[in-house]
């Protein structure tokens, strides 16, 4: 008589008490594998990571990737994207593309990253809040419906208008909490936008302006509210601390307060000096054909503005090295591109209401691009050098319009030698969708 061998047990029966032993012993990556595996895993891993005893380490911040063989647009035969979307770690050096949730990121583009969270925006003008570790969404109202005022006076909706994709009228989305959907801080869920029309403001350029809308308001949920900005264009916005910030394309300042029932503007500072600065490095170093960009971050309880010099018609050859054009091997192939040459950096003096310029950074890692800008203590992310500005393109037109490059402006500028070096490697000058830093917050 044969003995009868007992069955296997399947890993999905595990009990609790074993998976979140498990679970303890699992580093971040691989807890999100844990809770890909299957539906019953998935609970266990959420009910652990919730629990009041669960202390997540710190993780370096992810940039969100097109997958290697569509960095440069590509797709299947049948039109569509046939690869994920991956996760760069920059401490690890290693792209990651099973461990998150990342399909819906190709049914729009991604218009901004805060706390964990990514912000869509699809061609139909459909927005959605989503978190691509756990899979979390946030469905908001279309901006056809969403009531902004500037996309409504030029008929941006209207049959036979000319804007042909609606992902064009945001140029950045930020939270404005750091926990969605906790029960202590949902009256403070909401997003805020940067929206905007090509060739409306003066002299044809790009005119945009600011608005929110709040989570809690069930009478209108997701309707967007337009705020009092008094400037034509905005680079740049972020939320902490119950306020807003939000700096024009001169480097002014604006600050709403959030705490009451209904936002109010409490600064308003038109100091030059950071656009100053810019201008005096374009005429010192004789980069006429140069740009800026202004940032905003919240660092260790002050507000910094953060200036972003990018060089246009820069040529570099096939190895990625800068050349002039008349220089070097005339036989090898040169293509034209834009290049970030330095950054610099002011604080806000409260009680002068002016900007102070800083020299160093100490031991904070500044990361911005499409993300809500960050600062974060270097021991806090390891791989990365302390006193640097980590940075991503966020001239997604350029990524959008017919051209060589787009998407490909990234690297790291050190304040100490004032240098430019890469954090990732490509030879790819045409990334689509443009790459973004992610928080990693999957809970």
């Amino acid at each position: 008589m044969g003995i009868k061998r007992k069955r296997d047990a399947a890993w999905s029966d595990l009990g609790t008490d074993i998976s979140e032993c498990i679970l303890r012993r699992l580093g971040f990556v691989d807890i999100l594998r844990f809770k890909r595996a299957c539906s019953w895993w998935f609970s266990v891993a959420e009910s652990y990571t919730s629990s009041s005893w669960y202390r997540p380490c710190f993780q370096t911040p992810w940039l969100l990737l097109p997958p290697p063989d569509h960095q440069e647009e590509k797709a299947d035969k049948g039109g569509e994207r046939s690869s994920s979307l991956c996760f760069f770690n920059l401490d690890e050096k290693k792209a990651y593309r099973d461990v998150c949730l990342c399909g819906e990121v190709y049914e729009g583009r991604c218009v901004g990253s805060s706390h964990g969270w990514l912000v869509l925006l699809d061609r139909t003008a459909n927005l959605i809040v989503f978190n691509p570790f756990c899979g979390a969404r946030i469905q908001l109202v279309s901006l056809k419906e969403g009531g902004l005022k500037l996309l409504d006076d030029v008929g941006a909706f209207a049959g036979g208008n000319k804007y042909k994709d609606c992902r064009a009228f945001v140029s950045k989305a930020v939270l404005m909490s750091d926990h969605i959907g906790k029960k202590k801080n949902k009256d403070k869920d909401g997003v805020v936008l940067i929206y905007g029309v090509e060739g409306e403001g003066r002299h044809g350029t790009k005119m945009n302006k600011l608005a929110f809308c709040m989570f809690k308001d069930k009478d209108k949920y997701g309707r967007f509210i337009d705020l009092d900005g008094d400037y034509e264009r905005y680079d740049d916005v972020i939320c902490y601390d119950d306020v807003l910030c939000a700096i024009s394309s001169y480097g002014f300042v604006e600050v709403w307060d959030f705490s009451g029932s209904s936002p109010t503007k409490v600064m308003d500072m038109r100091s030059s000096l950071p656009r100053l600065k810019a201008i005096e490095f374009a005429i010192s170093s004789r980069q006429v054909c140069s740009w800026f960009h202004f940032y905003l971050v919240e660092s260790c309880g002050e507000l910094l503005s953060v200036g972003r010099v990018v060089e246009d018609f820069v040529y570099v050859d096939v190895d990625g090295k800068s050349v002039r054009h008349h220089d070097g091997d005339n036989n090898k192939p040169k293509i034209c591109i834009y290049q970030t040459s330095m950054f610099y950096v002011f604080r806000l003096d409260l009680h002068q209401k002016e900007w102070v310029e800083m020299e160093s950074l100490g031991d904070q890692i500044v990361f911005l691009g499409g993300n809500q800008s960050i600062s974060l203590r270097a021991e806090d992310c390891p791989g990365c050098l302390n006193n640097s500005i980590y940075f991503t393109d966020s001239s997604w037109e350029q990524a959008d319009e017919n051209h060589s490059s787009g998407g490909h402006d990234m690297g790291y500028y050190n304040l100490r030698d004032k240098s430019v070096k890469p954090f990732y490697h490509s030879r790819c000058y045409k990334m689509k969708p443009t790459p973004i830093w992610v928080l990693p917050n999957p809970w």
